[in-house]
């Protein structure tokens, strides 16, 4: 069972870190890594000074999706990394150690072992918020996450598709057994609705994140549709998913600020015990 104990042991390189908040799905493929690169640059849209975390050691795609690869990197004298700078955010990830062709072929605790030094081997100077863009599942990485670092809290993103919901429901008992927020959930791909039609298509089923929110008394933060993009605009200079992602991250504040007052200055630890 999950038993309290008392403070974590705060690295040094996240001392001045406000808020750390987890993307988290234990389902691959449901667009995890688009929402959190966008929840980062939706908050520095608004004038807070974030960091993005890309802890998925197996298949890093922040550093695809902002352009950047090996070699990019500094490593200062005492071992200690300076993330990048990519769209004012503060950036690391795994993509940005390992030759894009090159496999990660490593077991479990290896990979908690470099999440957990992405983390703690980072200088992430002064940030109001650090977004941790974590991989699928509920093995190791997870747990470790959970356990080991201060989260403020987290959020859900799931598909409509029955698929995903079933492995995101274990997901979120998970987070709930270790006593971690659930700051709200995110439906991503809810439909598809052509530029030039009112008609919304829904690909991958309908409402089944909204149901899930239902289920667990959590906060649906968005319904995020599937979105044509033209004239080589991407994804992330939509104006849709941008003003989409304003309100969202305005009420994702409000819930950030909500558990922090609930907390108070104490940060709990969670162990697992038999």
């Amino acid at each position: 069972m999950a038993t309290p104990n008392n403070k974590l042991r705060i690295p040094e390189t996240l001392r001045n870190v406000k808020n750390l908040v987890g993307v988290f799905s234990a389902k691959g493929g449901v667009g995890k890594s688009a929402v959190s690169l966008q929840l980062a640059l939706s908050l520095k849209e608004q004038g807070y000074r974030v960091g993005l975390v890309d802890a998925d050691i197996y298949g890093p795609s922040q550093a695809t999706m902002l352009n950047s690869g090996p070699g990019e990197l500094e490593v200062t004298n005492d071992s200690v990394i300076q993330p990048l700078m990519k769209k004012g955010i503060s950036f690391i990830s795994m993509g940005l150690i390992s030759e894009r062709k090159m496999p990660v072929i490593w077991r479990g605790p290896m990979v908690s072992g470099a999440v957990m030094q992405l983390l703690a081997q980072t200088n992430w100077g002064k940030l109001d918020y650090l977004i941790i863009d974590t991989p699928p599942g509920t093995g190791d990485v997870q747990l470790t996450l959970l356990q080991q670092i201060p989260l403020t809290g987290t959020v859900i993103v799931t598909t409509p598709q029955e698929v995903s919901i079933s492995d995101c429901r274990k997901g979120i008992e998970m987070i709930l057994k270790l006593s971690i927020p659930v700051l709200g959930l995110i439906e991503n791909m809810s439909w598809f609705q052509p530029s030039d039609s009112n008609n919304k298509y829904f690909l991958f089923g309908k409402d089944g994140g909204k149901k899930l929110a239902s289920e667990y008394n959590i906060k649906l933060l968005a319904q995020l549709p599937l979105i044509e993009t033209h004239n080589k605009k991407g994804l992330l200079e939509s104006d849709t998913m941008k003003n989409i992602f304003k309100k969202l991250t305005i009420d994702l504040i409000k819930f950030v600020e909500k558990e922090k007052s609930k907390k108070g200055n104490s940060i709990p630890q969670t162990n697992i015990t038999k």
